[in-house]
């Protein structure tokens, strides 16, 4: 898409940019102006002559002069339509202002014509011809705005004239006819402006069917097509930045009513068209504004039929089978012969890692040859598969060779950027005399080989991964090669006797760093050791040696070298540890949410030491008495302190060395919470109804009350006794995580750090569940169910009844928390199993209530095939037996898997019986019974499993 510009003055072309719409998104192209070539105006006054190209307003309409004779007033405006050519126009605007108006109260009737051109003999008594009115607008009075603006639509216009191939338009502007000479119509306007946006649409050239490439095909010479068959086209776009995509078309030649429009992306499906079939087929670009004509007419006749054969595969390089050939990296040469079938008139090829191809035969039928190079080391393969003028493509041959071990082993330890490294060859053939190698754009160095070995300098230029080509020769021939990925790297070397990974060194040990260059010129190296960066200069050799005396800790140092032209070159990392002459210590617990430590409350405390010849350590608390534990042998002992205040106290501790000396003290201070310590009667876990008594411990002196909250209940408060303490007795309604809340106040108001004491409390109810959903099993069945406690280990016993019936005992399981029970259906719908433990100690809880329902499927069993169980065999009878579901039943329907129904009749029991036998050994069926009651309904259907085992 373009826009057309013309040259303007500056005022025009600032005034059009803010009234025109520019079109998005797809075109770069910016508002333009159709060129105003010339114009020119008629008088009545001057009725054997014209005005061109005056440097005045265009007059239109009748005006009087200074001397009072009237003027009658036509313009006419000539834009050049040349740059419009082979273009859509899609916006188009005819603008113009009024400059003058003699009286804005009179009516006038503004036209607008297209008008033939304006030529020399031109006159008032011989006007332009007035071939289309474009519009007609009434000024004046009424009119808002006096002068005014005036714009038309000119996109109809525009398209119209360049379809007549009108290589210029005339537009005429003038008052109708019946207020011509009203003297009150005079008025001039502005120079009118053309805008215009156009679009080229495309055009497409070279059509072609491809893969394999083939031409567009005649009528008398069509191309052959496979049935996935690739069209291409070549789509043209005059205007830059526009995207074109290609439509195609295809019709049986003798069918053109079949003809039908696709993208082709991928290649189209050509399967519904039959071998030989004679297909049109067409193309047309689109961009994202117009669509361009359709091409010409190509040809094509469906060819269907593949080559039969796979080609024959050859090579005297790699020959095929388990016999080393060529070598690593030596490419060889591949013979694809279509053993004269004139077909084939190409070869496709692919590796087993993706590398694929293309290739032509010589002739048809004949040979094509490939030079490869295997990609893989030991065995590769290569599949090749014929392929005929329509790209259809036969079976493909599999071709397996080895690849013989030829490339050299090689090692490069780097020193640098311009330093000499080394490069370090192993043969891996015995006949190799010599090595070689090569950096990019460089020469190849070669190395004689003695004893399959070879050793030389290599000297890089750049840091970053730089390929090594590695070569392998026996004499002056090339057995084998590869490519290495060397990482080069000019960060300087680091080297220290005393600190490094190996070893850890105590604190206050020196020693000494030794940095070297990996690259030329360096005067100095920077390092940053603890977040400090410093410089020490080199020495004449470019080595620097830092000395350090070695202070506790992990530490990673940085160094790099600095060169005489003030650049640096990559970074070294170097680390270690550093042994501290002081234990550490640590309470662990004291991180722990909500707080478990308090005044009383005995602490663990780890101490850890790395020194050599480690035995123990010895500490005191608060200036307590020394204390003494053993390491048995580890880097750590741990301690049991039991702080006597809250707030801050003071551990010291000290390693003890083998020589029967100590370290350095390490004093640790940590802070116990305030809180009050809380103790309850019976201790562990609390029972829903069962009592608990909760006593708080002051964490602080003076405590003359506690403020506490139970299980999220409202605050009380309570005093505290002559010892401090203060019981509170609390019966749980609930289970579950519960805490007590609680803090302490001082004689003087003074309050502790809140406690959140928690505990768990067991629910005393027993849990009944059922693993399976009994709402369609009806009276007969027997429903299985769990009761499960948490008072495992109390209770001894359980009562249940169903319904209404009788209480029954069943024992608790000493094995685990769920007791399973076996209850018998009676009736339907929803039944409740009412649920008591008891305990060891005569404590009965609270009735569980557990509903469930009963639903009215017929009740099966069979002692020959048990539900659900592998057993009889084929031809071994079995008798199924059908029963309860629900009263009233006088019959029963049932068939096997899909098979009929079959009715039997229930005697006076409501029960029936069938014998069914399985045809075959391990097979699968399912029974469906359905019981039915004397007034017509029915219940749910049974289904039961029948497994069939071997009857041997």
């Amino acid at each position: 898409m373009q826009r057309l510009r013309a040259v303007v003055p500056l005022t025009v072309v600032a005034v059009t940019a803010a009234l025109l719409t520019t079109i998005s998104p797809a075109s770069a192209a910016t508002s333009s102006n159709v060129p105003l070539t010339s114009w020119a105006y008629l008088d009545s006054q001057n009725p054997r002559g014209k005005v061109v190209d005056a440097a005045v307003p265009p007059p239109v309409g009748t005006s009087r002069d200074d001397a009072g004779r009237t003027h009658t007033y036509r313009s006419y405006f000539t834009y050049d339509l040349t740059a419009l050519k082979g273009t859509v126009v899609h916006n188009s605007y005819l603008w113009t202002n009024e400059n003058t108006v003699t009286d804005c109260t009179a009516p006038a009737t503004i036209e607008i014509w297209r008008t033939s051109p304006v030529k020399s003999n031109t006159t008032w008594l011989r006007p332009p011809t007035e071939l289309e009115k474009l519009v007609t607008t009434n000024r004046g009075a009424g009119a808002i705005y006096c002068p005014g603006y005036l714009g038309i639509d000119m996109v109809a216009t525009l398209n119209a004239a360049l379809s007549r191939q009108e290589k210029s338009i005339t537009l005429e502007y003038r008052v109708t006819a019946s207020q011509e000479a009203d003297v009150r119509t005079g008025r001039t306007f502005d120079q009118p402006v053309l805008s215009a946006t156009v679009n080229h649409p495309p055009t497409v050239t070279n059509l072609r069917l491809a893969y394999p490439d083939r031409p567009c095909g005649t009528l008398t010479k069509p191309s052959p097509a496979a049935q996935n068959t690739k069209f291409a086209a070549t789509a043209k776009d005059a205007d830059e930045g526009d995207y074109a995509t290609v439509l195609y078309a295809i019709w049986p030649v003798e069918h053109p009513d079949q003809r039908r429009e696709f993208n082709d992306y991928y290649g189209t499906d050509l399967s519904q068209y039959t071998d030989g079939t004679l297909l049109a087929w067409q193309a047309k670009a689109s961009d994202y504004y117009d669509s361009g004509p359709w091409s010409k007419t190509c040809y094509l006749v469906m060819d269907r039929t593949a080559p039969a054969n796979p080609p024959k595969v050859s090579s005297r390089t790699y020959p095929e089978g388990d016999t080393p050939g060529g070598g690593t990296g030596i490419e060889g040469t591949f013979r694809f012969d279509g053993a004269g079938d004139r077909d084939v008139v190409a070869f496709a090829w692919r590796d087993m890692i993706g590398h694929s191809g293309q290739i032509s035969a010589k002739r048809p039928g004949g040979k094509a040859i490939l030079k490869y190079t295997p990609k893989l080391d030991f065995i590769s393969e290569l599949y090749v598969a014929s392929i005929d003028a329509a790209g259809n493509r036969g079976p493909e041959k599999t071709y397996r060779f080895r690849i013989a071990e030829t490339a050299p082993y090689a090692d490069v330890t780097v020193k640098g950027v311009g330093l000499p490294s080394t490069i370090t060859f192993f043969a891996s053939k015995p006949e190799t005399t010599s090595f070689g190698y090569q950096l990019k754009d460089g020469a190849e160095v070669r190395l004689p080989a003695v004893d399959g070995k070879a050793t030389g300098p290599i000297t890089f230029t750049a840091t970053g991964s730089v390929e090594v080509a590695v070569r392998s020769y026996a004499k002056n021939k090339l057995i084998g090669q590869d490519t290495l990925q060397v990482w080069v790297t000019d960060a300087p070397g680091v080297e220290s006797a005393e600190f490094n990974l190996d070893t850890d060194q105590v604190a206050g040990k020196t020693g000494s760093f030794r940095f070297t260059p990996y690259s030329n010129d360096v005067v100095a190296y920077e390092y940053n050791l603890d977040d400090e960066w410093k410089t020490i200069p080199a020495a004449d050799d470019d080595t620097a040696v830092l000395t350090w005396t070695a202070t506790p800790g992990w530490h990673s140092m940085t160094v790099r070298s600095v060169r005489a032209d003030g650049s640096t070159s990559m970074e070294a990392y170097h680390q270690f540890n550093v042994i501290d002459t002081r234990p550490n210590a640590y309470a662990h617990e004291l991180s722990s949410w909500p707080r478990r430590d308090g005044v009383g409350v005995p602490l663990d405390i780890s101490m850890t030491s790395y020194l050599p010849n480690l035995t123990g350590f010895v500490y005191r608390l608060n200036g307590g008495a020394e204390q003494t534990v053993s390491n048995e042998g580890n880097t750590y002992a741990n301690a049991t302190v039991t702080p006597e205040h809250a707030g801050d106290n003071t551990l010291v501790v000290q390693a003890l060395l083998s020589d029967g000396t100590r370290s350095p003290a390490t004093t640790y201070t940590f802070a116990i919470w305030s809180g009050p310590v809380v103790t309850r009667t019976p201790e562990g876990s609390g029972t829903v109804g069962r009592p608990v008594t909760f006593t708080f411990h002051p964490g602080l002196p003076g405590v003359a009350s506690y403020r506490y909250s139970l299980d999220g209940a409202d605050e009380a408060t309570i005093a505290a006794g002559p010892d401090g303490t203060a019981t509170v007795t609390y019966t749980p309604r609930s289970w579950g995580y519960q805490d007590v809340r609680v803090t302490s106040i001082g004689a003087d108001g003074t309050e502790s750090d809140l406690r959140m004491a928690p505990f768990d409390v067991r629910d005393n109810r027993v849990n009944v569940y059922s693993t399976y959903d009994w709402s369609r099993r009806g009276i007969g069945w027997t429903g299985y169910f769990y009761f499960t406690t948490q008072l495992f280990g109390e209770v001894t016993e359980y009562h249940y009844r169903v319904n209404d019936g009788p209480e029954q005992m069943l024992p608790a399981s000493t094995e685990g928390t769920s007791t399973l029970v076996a209850v018998p259906f009676d009736r339907n719908g929803t039944n409740t199993l009412h649920v008591q433990s008891l305990t060891a100690g005569g404590e009965l809880s609270p009735v569980t209530d557990y509903d469930f329902e009963v639903g009215n499927a017929p009740y099966v069993v069979s002692s020959q095939y048990p539900d659900g169980a592998w057993s009889g065999g084929g031809g071994v009878p079995g008798t199924f037996e059908f029963s309860g579901g629900t009263p009233g039943i006088v019959s029963f329907s049932w068939q096997i898997d899909g098979g009929p129904s079959t009715d039997v009749p229930a005697d006076s029991n409501g029960k029936a019986s069938i014998t069914y036998v399985p045809a075959q050994d391990f097979e699968t069926h399912t029974l469906y019974v359905t019981g039915h009651k004397a007034d017509g309904s029915a219940t749910d259907t049974t289904q039961y499993s029948i497994y069939v085992r071997d009857g041997d």
